[in-house]
């Protein structure tokens, strides 16, 4: 049997840093990036205020074409998390975990620090340490890579303090620069279209963050809330399921639970808005989803999203401790549909659905046939609450005490036909009119007044 210790039969399967560093940061889009350094963000104040209120933190984000800059006063990175946990590529097994944490694979910041340049500085202050930590990244891929050089894969602290005494002035937070930025980087940070795309990344990903009281900042410009309401009154009511996972039925082991918490309802009238969203552990990973990833589609049994939907609402609240437990991909910017758990519970969404999903038709319908109108429903929601779903805690089924009045006026009905296009055309042409709406009821007009006695 080969020796272990005889360095001739060693052979070298040591990954290159430069290629590392390629594969690390290809596929990952700038603002997904410097979204993940604000998971770490609400990680950290999370750790610091367990009661699950952000009120007075922060975090300030300043682009340029020189620097990037990330500040917060969120209780900054322990120094044994830092020296152990916090910049390893990858989360080892034994790392300490922030309970319902959103930092999940433990390669997001550092992924971040290399898309973005070639120089970074990471400085924490936590209440009785703190440290800074200056890298190039040039030379750190130009250090010796060997595997009997370990040394070449880690990083130093420039200044370290421990055992700081308690003082309860002192301000606690991480500072992160990152400068000789990257070409195309640098092109990108300055340009107003860029920072807008930012807020409204931010918006989305941190609606509940900021709910919770949590300011975000991109060069001085707040990130606005985001609110996720469905009405209530005696006439509508959302349905909202509270579902539990054992941890040994997901992964075999021993732990806390996966808690789910479903809700579907109506909301406002709006097409874009409409659909889905997934939330884990606080983040959103899936914004008004319309497609076969949520529910809609023939493969679940139900129709494909339609403008008649554009007043529901679905919401999927997935929380854990363990966060690698819950169903989103390593870019927090979707669910992973192979997910066992998650194949669960989208059963669950679409069963909660339907009765939504019901009541939208058969309103569609009546429209469509002209005993109604949208303006009935859009006044008997305005007498509705508007109820922030974060807030909703009691389980009810969706019902809906709404009766629509017939449409006043003459009793009226739609007709729809198909033509040849070029026909059509120029009929429009003969009519001296521009929409379908028009040559039908001109071309209809026409029949009546010759051929209907009008």
């Amino acid at each position: 049997m080969p020796n272990p210790e005889d360095a001739t039969l060693r052979i070298n399967a040591s990954p290159s840093k430069e290629f590392f560093i390629h594969m690390l940061t290809r596929d990952v889009q700038l603002t997904k990036a410097i979204i993940d350094l604000v998971d770490n963000c609400v990680d950290g104040a999370r750790r610091l205020n367990g009661d699950g209120r952000f009120d007075g933190l922060w975090v300030r984000i300043e682009l340029s074409s020189a620097s990037f800059s990330i500040t917060d006063n969120c209780g900054g990175i322990p120094v044994d998390t830092a020296r152990n946990y916090a910049f390893r590529f990858g989360r080892p097994k034994n790392a300490e975990e922030t309970p319902n944490s959103m930092g999940l694979f433990g390669v997001g910041m550092k992924r971040t620090f290399f898309k973005l340049g070639n120089q970074f500085e990471v400085n924490s202050k936590c209440k009785t340490e703190g440290f800074t930590m200056k890298v190039n990244v040039k030379d750190w891929i130009g250090e010796e890579e060997d595997t009997n050089n370990p040394e070449g894969w880690h990083f130093n602290f420039d200044t370290l303090e421990t055992d700081l005494p308690q003082d309860p002035a002192r301000e606690v937070g991480t500072a992160i620069t990152v400068s000789d930025l990257h070409p195309t980087v640098a092109e990108t940070l300055q340009l107003e279209n860029f920072h807008a795309q930012l807020i409204l990344e931010l918006k989305t990903a941190h609606s509940l963050s900021i709910q919770q009281g949590l300011g975000i900042t991109v060069n001085h410009v707040p990130v606005a809330l985001q609110s996720h309401n469905l009405f209530v009154s005696t006439e509508f009511k959302p349905s909202m399921k509270e579902l539990e996972y054992p941890r040994e039925q997901i992964d075999g082991q021993q732990g806390s639970p996966v808690y789910v918490k479903l809700l579907a309802g109506l909301a406002t009238r709006s097409l874009p808005e409409g659909g889905w969203y997934v939330f884990c552990n606080g983040r959103m990973v899936l914004n008004a989803d319309k497609t076969e990833l949520s529910i809609w589609g023939p493969s679940h049994e139900m129709r494909q999203y339609h403008p008649d939907f554009a007043y529901f609402r679905g919401y999927a609240f997935f929380d854990s401790e363990h966060s690698a437990l819950l169903p989103w991909t390593t870019t927090k910017n979707g669910v992973d549909s192979d997910s066992a758990l998650y194949r669960k519970v989208q059963l669950e969404m679409i069963e909660i659905s339907k009765p939504v999903i019901a009541f939208l038709s058969g309103w569609a319908k009546q429209r469509y046939e002209a005993e109604t109108s949208d303006d009935q429903l859009d006044t008997a929601l305005t007498r509705a609450q508007a109820v922030e779903v974060a807030t909703m805690d009691a389980p009810t089924t969706f019902s809906v005490a709404f009766q629509p009045r017939p449409q006043a006026g003459p009793r009226v009905q739609r007709i729809q036909y198909s033509k040849p296009y070029d026909e059509v055309e120029k009929a429009k042409t003969l009519l001296n009119v521009r929409s379908l709406k028009e040559v039908g009821e001109r071309t209809f007009d026409y029949y009546m007044e010759y051929e209907g006695g009008n």
